[in-house]
Order: C-alpha cells, then sequence, then structure tokens
C-alpha cells in the first residue's frame, strides 16, 4: 500500500483559492476543501481551528498571489498602467476572487487602505509614482489613494457587471484623472 499523502497547509489554501476563484469565498468550507483535495476534513481542521480562520488565510493566500503578479512588472516602465491592468483583468475575469479582495470584509476589522498599504506591491506604487512625478512621498501616497479608488470603483461595477469599461477606456481615464491630480501637487508646492 503506498504512503498517504501529508496535506500541507499550503495545498489547502491552493484548494481554498481555487474554490475561491470558482465559487466565491462563501463555498470555501472543510468538506469542499477536502472533496478538492480528496481527503478527510481532519487535515482541514488541523490546520484551520475554525472556517473563519481558514477564509482569512485564503484571503491573504490571495493577496500574496496578487502582490507576486504585481510585483513581476517593478523594474518596467510601464509598471503603473501594467498594475491597472491587472487589477481590471482580475475585476473581468475573475469577479470572485476580486470580490474577495476588494469587496469583502475579510480585512481583520481594519479598513481596505490599511490592508492594502501593507502590500509590498503598493508601497513600490507609490515609490513609482515619485519616481516619475518628482513629487514627494505625501503626494504620492494621496494621489496613489485617490487613483486607487477610481481604477477600483471602476473595476468594482465591471465585476458586477454594472458597466462595460474597455481596459483603455477605464486605463484613459485612470491616466488623465492621475495626470490632473500631479498637476495639482506641482502648483501647490512653494
Amino acid at each position: 500500500m503506498p504512503p498517504r499523502q501529508k496535506i500541507t497547509r499550503g495545498m489547502i489554501l491552493d484548494a481554498a483559492l481555487a474554490l475561491t476563484r470558482e465559487e466565491g469565498v462563501g463555498a470555501v468550507n472543510a468538506r469542499s476543501v477536502a472533496k478538492a483535495l480528496g481527503c478527510s476534513t481532519q487535515p482541514v481542521f488541523s490546520q484551520f481551528a475554525t472556517m473563519e480562520a481558514l477564509r482569512r488565510a485564503t484571503f491573504d493566500h490571495a493577496g500574496r498571489v496578487i502582490m507576486e503578479k504585481i510585483l513581476q512588472y517593478q523594474d518596467r516602465p510601464d509598471f503603473l498602467q501594467r498594475t491597472d491592468e491587472l487589477v481590471l483583468n482580475l475585476a473581468r475575469d475573475e469577479p470572485k476572487l476580486f470580490h474577495l479582495l476588494y469587496l469583502s470584509d475579510s480585512f481583520e476589522s481594519r479598513n481596505l487602505w490599511e490592508v492594502m498599504m501593507d502590500w509590498e506591491c503598493n508601497r513600490k506604487l507609490v515609490a513609482a509614482l515619485a519616481e516619475r512625478y518628482g513629487l514627494g512621498e505625501e503626494d504620492c501616497r494621496d494621489i496613489f489613494l485617490r487613483g486607487y479608488l477610481l481604477l477600483h470603483g471602476v473595476a468594482a461595477m465591471i465585476a458586477t457587471n454594472q458597466m462595460d469599461f474597455t481596459n483603455q477606456q477605464a486605463l484613459d481615464m485612470v491616466r488623465r484623472t492621475v495626470g490632473d491630480m500631479v498637476c495639482g501637487a506641482r502648483k501647490e508646492e512653494p
């Protein structure tokens, strides 16, 4: 008889992420994850005491996966645009994952902005804004926040089938708005 496969925390999170992508985070529970892994629920419960803990860990895992995708472009001159495209494509192609990351309450009692600024990729995006436009960090954080709200608002409407912007239309809107904010920040400088 072959040895039994050890079900790791990483395997559980990958299965939970796959379920989230297909059915939404609400479908993530011990039975559904165990079924996806072809095992009993015991390995799931040995790693996660509650289903809330599993769902929060799924949020964190999904955030790491998306952050890694974004960071692939960090050394490119089109880093900002590529990140915007990734968010729009996530909303369009994987609305359930977009919902988990940006529209759910999986932020451990913190607001989304605090969580997002903990992500390395977002700190690098603020630094890229500062480098590109020659502005201070405070101005760039403000521009990033406002641009983020615009981009994610459009993306949320795409994810929920409320708006049918093309990526190019949305990117142009964000680019023009960020440009206006940069001009405004430069005028405010002494």
